[in-house]
């Protein structure tokens, strides 16, 4: 009998960051209890919002009253073996009065490059890149373009296209795509509106308790316009976007043409991911992902 996934425990996040004479410093607690160095963070109390979690575990952690800033993104990972999603924002430090508590026994101001080997987490590390370069690059995004995973044959389907679902190898795939996209931070998730591109997603959108916006831009037979206005619109984000073949190989054909650095050649595999960074609106570089195996 198939079983549901489990919802995870939901967490919220801050990246506190100060601005000195020697440059931007970053926070980091120590948690006796664990021994290690991280970001300030914890679980969703009550009717909470991520936002206001956020910001009250900075404040019974680390003493640090300050404004929310910009969304970082949300992760995902297992602790004992259990879901748990946990959405980052920046924060700007206002007022500052640390004092040792059951949770955090120290903290450390510290460059973002000491923090990143300071801290003891794989995950905050990718946290604080993904922070730093919002700060220091507002207009910069990141897309992570997924051609659907492997939905069986289009001519043995006889019902409407738009409602061909996944196969199970096409499950499979979506599953592992959702494993490695969850340990960046991701702002959004977006899709064309046929099944398979949706059922791509789904699972990723479950372990980051985000939704799914439905965009016609990345349906099939869409001029390649509406995707670069789409990109326009996600500046400042880091977006996973689930299309199709035809806009997919239409894209890259056209920012091969125009010179833009892409590794990875002109590949467009169904379940297959563009990494894709941006500045201002326009595609700098791209990386291809294979299809998960």
């Amino acid at each position: 009998m198939a079983t549901r996934p489990l919802a995870p425990a939901r967490g919220a996040g801050a990246v506190a960051h100060r601005h000195t004479k020697k440059g931007t410093r970053i926070l980091l607690v120590h948690r006796p209890r664990y021994g290690d160095w991280t970001l300030p963070k914890g679980h969703l109390e009550g009717g909470e919002t991520y936002q206001e979690a956020a910001l009250r575990e900075l404040v019974e952690e680390a003493g640090v009253q300050g404004e929310l800033g910009r969304l970082v993104g949300s992760i995902a990972y297992r602790v004992k073996r259990k879901p748990k999603v946990i959405r980052y924002w920046l924060v700007e430090a206002g007022s500052i009065r640390f004092r040792t508590n059951a949770e955090v026994d120290e903290v450390l101001w510290t460059s973002p490059s000491k923090a990143m080997l300071r801290a003891s987490h794989d995950n905050d590390r990718v946290v604080i890149a993904a922070a730093m370069d919002r700060l220091q690059r507002p207009r910069s995004a990141r897309m992570h373009l997924v051609r659907h995973a492997d939905a069986g044959s289009r001519s043995a389907w006889k019902r409407a296209d738009e409602k061909r679902p996944l196969s199970t190898l096409g499950r499979t795939q979506a599953r592992r795509i959702a494993a490695r996209l969850q340990q960046t931070p991701i702002t959004h998730i977006a899709s064309s509106p046929f099944l398979r591109c949706e059922q791509t997603v789904v699972g990723l959108a479950r372990a980051l308790d985000l939704p799914i916006d439905i965009e016609k831009a990345l349906a099939e037979e869409q001029p390649i316009e509406r995707i670069l206005d789409l990109f326009a619109e996600l500046e400042g984000t880091t977006t996973v976007l689930s299309s199709h073949g035809d806009v997919i190989s239409g894209l890259i054909g056209k920012l091969a043409a125009e010179g833009v650095d892409l590794d990875g050649g002109l590949v467009w595999k169904k379940a297959s991911t563009w990494d894709l960074e941006l500045t201002k609106g326009r595609v700098r570089t791209g990386g291809y992902v294979p299809p998960p195996r």
